[in-house]
């Protein structure tokens, strides 16, 4: 059986979520949160690439949440 074009075109069809500012911030704020605690946990086992990976990413998570107004 061959689907017709307008199966394809909504079975291809996408939606696009785009968060607001305050769920943008949230989403930082526990990405934060989260690099913060798995950074420390990293170092209390002397896993220091792996604290150091998660440094990284918690200084781009406290950028994102600088950014916004």
């Amino acid at each position: 059986m061959t689907p017709s074009p307008t199966m394809i075109s909504a079975s291809t069809r996408t939606l696009i979520y785009t968060p607001t500012t305050d769920e943008a911030q949230a989403f930082a704020l526990l990405q934060a949160l989260s690099d913060a605690t798995m950074a420390r946990l990293y170092l209390h086992k002397g896993n220091i690439p792996g604290a150091r990976r998660k440094a990284v990413q918690l200084l781009k998570a406290l950028q994102v949440l600088e950014v916004q107004p």
